[in-house]
Parts: C-alpha cells; structure tokens; sequence
C-alpha cells in the first residue's frame, strides 16, 4: 500500500462512492481493490455513460480500511509512515534538519547565544536539530572529515557547517548570515550543490584553495560514475569560479576531491 491508495480509499470512505474515472489505473487492476469487489464490499454500479464503485458493506470496508492503514494520522516523521505504511521511506517529510557545527565565537541556535569555541575545543564539534542559526560568516562543508579539520584550512573566521544528510532548501533555510561560502568537492556533484544553494544565497561563493592548479595536477582523479553528468544548471552558470572548476573538468576529464589536505 502506498500514498496513492491510502488516498483513494480514504476518499472512498468519506464519499461512500467513487467513479471509475476517479480511480487511479494501478488501484483498480490491484490485487486489493479487485478482492473487495469480488467480495461485494465494494459494489460495481453503472452511472451515466460509465460505471462507479460503492462502498456495499460499510462494516467490512471499515475493517479493510483499519488493517491497511492503522492510523489515519497525518504524516509528519518516518515513525508515521511506519505506523501508516508500514515504510518509513514512502511518503516524504519534512523534519528539523540536524547540523554539525565548529567555530571559534558565539552564535546564536534557535534563538540562543552559544559559546561554540568551547564545544569544538572540548568536543571538537556541535551538533543540534536547529530551526535557525545566525552566524556572521558561515562556511558549509560537504565531507565530514574535512569538516573536522575545515579552520586549518579556511582559517578561524567562520562558522563550520556540515549537515547529517544532503542538504537541501529547507535545511537552507535555517541559516541566517552575511557571508556564505560553500566547499565542496571539484566535480560536477559539488558544482551542483553550490548551484543549489546560490539559488537560496545569491550572495554565495565557492571556496577555491588558491593552489588549486597544483593540487589538480597532483591529486586530480579520472573522471567516471555520477561524477562525469552535467547538469544545465552548471553548462548555464555565469559565476566565474563555477566556469574555472567546469572548464577545468571538462579539459582534463578529471576532478579533485575536497580531501587534498593533509593534517596531523
């Protein structure tokens, strides 16, 4: 049972009737629609020029209708597609996004001041499911580890930002700031993260080491997979360090990964 069904035979039951026309093809040929037909708990009836189904036996149908879908509850987190679906994965949510954080001055979370020098001294990072996030200059970082090392590289100025999961334009919008830089790998997948979300900052940059020619030459692998799609939104992109990375890609047929550095 997916969404399509739980709507269908929920507004069958509020209706009490449905047209044939207003049944989607892959619930009537179903094994399930086609049973309570045949059972008459569910009554085919000529109308006009076509045909509609009637709810026949509205105790049976409300038994049907509990045992599929258990809860009629609206879906906000996975653990109400489990109890609705039985799938937490089949109907997509919209939840507060999870943020890891490092940085050297106060901010404010949701509201509240935070001392995150203290955090990332102590514990190296810190980790909130955050609403909003109000930072001077934020950087966000697409791989973890660099993540872990990201003022080594970019220097103490920023708040570090690396997000459990791909991050998105909701999970955009929790971020609040005057300066937004993006670092993310050198290939068609991070150009197409930047892109996403310079849709949300327009005033967002691309972090590009300023050895980044040396580094290539060294370190740049042979472009293949996912990795070798572009996307229009790159080929049509006007932002100057997008072209460099782009024509850089498509000249070599390679790419660098964000993991160039390397740390004690």
């Amino acid at each position: 049972m997916n969404q399509t069904d739980f709507n269908t035979y929920k507004k069958l039951k509020e209706d009490s009737f449905l047209t044939e026309k207003a049944i989607p093809k892959t619930v009537l040929s179903s094994p399930h629609f086609k049973g309570l037909v045949s059972s008459l708990i569910i009554e085919k009836t000529k109308s006009g020029r076509g045909f509609r189904y009637e709810i026949n036996k509205p105790t049976e149908f409300e038994s049907f209708f509990k045992t599929h879908f258990p809860e009629d509850i609206e879906v906000r987190d996975k653990s109400d597609n489990v109890r609705k679906f039985r799938n937490s994965k089949i109907q997509k949510i919209v939840s507060t996004p999870i943020f890891m954080l490092r940085g050297f001055e106060t901010i404010k979370v949701n509201g509240n001041e935070l001392n995150l020098e203290a955090y990332t001294k102590k514990f190296k990072l810190f980790a909130c499911n955050a609403e909003k996030i109000e930072a001077r200059r934020i950087c966000i970082v697409e791989n973890l580890d660099t993540f872990l090392v990201a003022e080594k590289l970019l220097g103490e100025s920023f708040v570090f930002i690396h997000k459990y999961g791909r991050i998105g334009k909701e999970s955009l919008g929790s971020l609040f700031a005057n300066q937004l830089v993006v670092f993310v790998d050198y290939d068609f997948n991070g150009l197409e993260e930047f892109l996403r979300i310079k849709e949300v900052f327009d005033f967002a940059q691309l972090h590009i080491p300023e050895n980044y020619d040396e580094l290539f030459n060294k370190y740049s692998q042979s472009l293949k997979g996912n990795k070798a799609e572009m996307t229009n939104r790159i080929k049509q992109s006007s932002d100057n360090n997008v072209i460099k990375i782009r024509e850089s890609i498509i000249r070599n047929n390679r790419f660098l990964e964000q993991q160039y550095w390397k740390y004690d």
